[in-house]
């Protein structure tokens, strides 16, 4: 068996730690709607299936690691390790009645994931890796009447932050039809809100900064079922499902004058925030290894948690979403069949958790992807395009439509050298 090709390992390895010590999870993007609860929970996986609308519960795939359902781990080829980086630009245009004229638009380039799954026999697939679990950005000010007077003042609030996880996925094969698979993550991370004051009734600046400190662990499962049907198509139908979670939370409160003069700071208090049960099922159909079909759906049951506050509350959020591909196959030397391209579209369409002013924050939008397989070498890329549109502009509501692109580069090659050797 040949050994890995040092030159590319080393340099894809060393791409992947510059590139997250100048990005790791820098977020430029505004959010009003990331104010509430621990922010934008991501719907993205940063993988094969984002060309795809993200529909890939029922996606078995032998190069990428698929972690939209950790069961999908055992379709990797035998004696392979697959080592990927994800990186996402998003540009979003806003609209409503109380956006700034001349500041409706944000930018953000960043990385979102870093993950390596190994084949490690016939039955057992595994990987470890990181990525964002939600992320909270927004700027906006308000009218904020000062205690003890009748004046009014502008102030001025941004929030920053976000919860990420790490997490150990593992699929295990029971039979020749089904799989299982589990992944044990850990949520961690914080949540920034800064108040800044100034009026002529304060002889100086208030600058009044919470934060949140939250981290738990975090479990998830799922399972396949595929067989083949006649000659022509095979069929895979995939489960997954998220246990509900306790985020233990430490609040803090300083005010300052300046960035260095601190006034006062106090832990204000250790609370909890809780994240809900959810379910997701989906459907595959490929015909002649080449096209294949899928949707999916998913469900997070947040009403059971029954949080709300001034006009918002946490409400049931449902995300449906469904995919097209084309994969161009080429047979090698030995008779090998290997993919050399592969062509994707998608639709989704989502209800977040959030309801504010009676209305429900829906998102959705398309896809498009495009991915090589380089044939010189271990090397992989996928490119998606996403087109979407999230919120209202009804009851003083903001729209955004974002356009995103994300690229998922890919190093895979032989781990175990005491396999089958290949001339």
């Amino acid at each position: 068996m040949r050994r890995p090709d040092r030159k590319y390992l080393s340099w894809f390895f060393l791409t992947g730690f510059v590139l997250c010590a100048n990005f790791s999870w820098a977020q430029n993007n505004t959010s009003p709607y990331s104010m509430l609860g621990i922010g934008d929970i991501e719907s993205s996986y940063f993988n094969r299936t984002s060309g795809m609308a993200n529909t890939g519960i029922a996606i078995r795939n032998n190069r990428y690691s698929i972690l939209n359902n950790p069961a999908s781990l055992t379709a990797m080829d035998d004696q392979f390790f697959s080592f990927e980086l994800a990186l996402r630009g998003r540009y979003i245009n806003y609209t409503g009645a109380d956006i700034v004229p001349g500041n409706s638009t944000s930018r953000d380039f960043s990385v979102k994931r870093l993950s390596l799954a190994i084949k490690a026999n016939k039955w057992w697939g595994t990987g470890v890796g990181f990525m964002p679990f939600s992320v909270s950005n927004y700027l906006f000010s308000a009218q904020k009447f000062i205690q003890g007077t009748t004046e009014s003042t502008p102030a001025l609030y941004e929030g920053t932050g976000g919860v990420n996880q790490v997490y150990w996925a593992n699929g295990i094969k029971i039979g020749k039809h089904i799989s299982a698979g589990v992944s044990l993550a850990y949520l961690f991370g914080s949540l920034s809100q800064t108040e800044s004051v100034a009026s002529s009734s304060i002889a100086t600046a208030l600058i009044t900064t919470n934060e949140i400190y939250l981290h738990s662990p975090y479990f998830s499962g799922g399972a396949q079922y595929y067989t083949g049907i006649g000659k022509h198509w095979d069929l895979t139908i995939g489960g997954t499902y998220n246990r509900k979670a306790t985020l233990k939370a430490e609040y803090s409160s300083k005010v300052s004058t300046t960035a260095t003069d601190t006034l006062s700071y106090a832990i204000t208090n250790n609370n909890y925030f809780k994240l809900p049960e959810g379910y997701g099922a989906g459907i595959s159909l490929v015909k002649d290894k080449k096209y294949s079909f899928t949707a999916d759906y998913r469900f997070q049951n947040w009403s059971a948690l029954q949080e709300k506050g001034n006009q918002y509350a946490l409400v049931n959020s449902n995300r449906y979403s469904a995919g097209f591909e084309i994969s161009q196959k080429r047979i090698t030397w030995g008779n090998f069949l290997v993919e050399s391209m592969f062509y994707q579209a998608g639709l989704f369409y989502s209800n977040s958790y959030l309801q504010i002013n009676n209305q429900q924050i829906s998102e959705k939008g398309f896809t498009a992807g495009l991915g090589f397989n380089s044939k010189r070498n271990a090397m992989g890329v996928a490119f998606a395009l996403e087109v979407g549109q999230r919120g209202t502009t009804t009851s003083n509501l903001i729209k955004e439509t974002a356009t995103s692109f994300s690229m998922t580069i890919s190093y895979r090659d032989f781990w175990n050298t005491k396999g089958k050797k290949y001339d």
